[in-house]
């Protein structure tokens, strides 16, 4: 997000976003005052016993609470009642100083540019973005496939489709996104997976299959897999092969999808996929008979 502010971000630390603060303040004297020249401001005094290492901050602070509630100019006012020398900072340096906030408006980025992320959390707000002309439901079908090839987990994936759906509200398009995720197998539950329908082949039962890859999806090790379902090491990494396979079929499959939509040839997507001609045909006619 860092080059859309302008920012050359090279290390972020979390914060906690909820701020632990008492709604009601209360000052020393606050008045209304109109000066000889016609001006009306908001007189504020506070009454300081000792120093305060941070008053400058309590101030500042007051000044935004007051300023937000009867937006009119503020003279600030500490007077200082100790026997000592007043040692309190009593000016703002300039980068505390605030004077105005810098307008980042998604609604103006290039759908294009924001689609080259790498990072889900960039990738859902593309939805918000300027799609320059292009079909709502193929420019969905983009930010899916983005973040089925950035999500680290199946998990993962969840949580951004989820948030695509919660943003997809706001420009109104909640249906189609409903409509071109359930089309691209996102939300297929487990139970419905390819990889238990392969029969008689299998030597692990279906349940047994289930467990596993449930626990794969949960970036469970190996080992603890193992452990915990007392099977092979050997019989686990041939499921997480099984798994990957289907899912690069399914990953190239809407890739085809997502050329087709986009008017490409078959051939050329053919050769892009490296698929044969016969397969991108198949998926087309089945493409045209959802349509119909």
């Amino acid at each position: 997000m860092g080059k859309y502010l302008g920012l050359d971000i090279i290390k972020t630390e979390k914060l906690e976003a909820k701020l632990q603060t008492t709604i009601e303040k209360e000052t020393d004297l606050l008045r209304i005052i109109t000066t000889k020249d016609g001006k009306r401001r908001i007189l504020h005094l506070e009454f300081q016993s000792e120093n305060e290492k941070d008053m400058i901050y309590r101030v500042k602070e007051y000044d935004g609470i007051v300023q937000r509630k009867y937006k009119l100019p503020i003279l600030h006012f500490v007077v200082f009642l100790g026997s000592g020398r007043m040692t309190m900072r009593a000016q703002l340096r300039e980068d505390e100083v605030f004077a105005a906030f810098k307008v980042l408006n998604i609604s103006e980025l290039h759908f294009d540019k924001m689609i080259q992320s790498q990072i889900p959390e960039e990738i859902v707000l593309a939805i918000l973005s300027d799609f320059r002309g292009e079909q709502p439901e193929q420019i969905i079908r983009s930010i899916i496939l983005k973040l089925i090839e950035s999500s680290k987990s199946k998990a993962d994936l969840r949580k951004f489709i989820q948030q695509l759906h919660i943003l997809s509200k706001l420009r109104k398009l909640d249906t189609e996104t409903t409509k071109v995720s359930n089309n691209m197998l996102i939300t297929i539950d487990l139970r419905d997976h390819a990889l238990y329908k392969l029969g008689a082949e299998e030597s692990l039962e279906k349940k047994t299959r289930l467990d596993i890859i449930s626990m794969l999806n949960d970036d469970i090790p190996i080992d603890k897999i193992a452990q915990y379902l007392r099977v092979s090491i050997d019989d686990i990494i041939q499921v997480k092969n099984e798994l990957h396979e289907k899912e690069t079929a399914e990953l190239k499959r809407v890739a085809i999808i997502n050329m087709l939509e986009r008017n490409i040839s078959i051939e050329d997507i053919a050769e892009s996929q490296k698929v044969s001609i016969d397969e991108v045909i198949s998926i087309k006619n089945e493409l045209d008979q959802q349509q119909e």
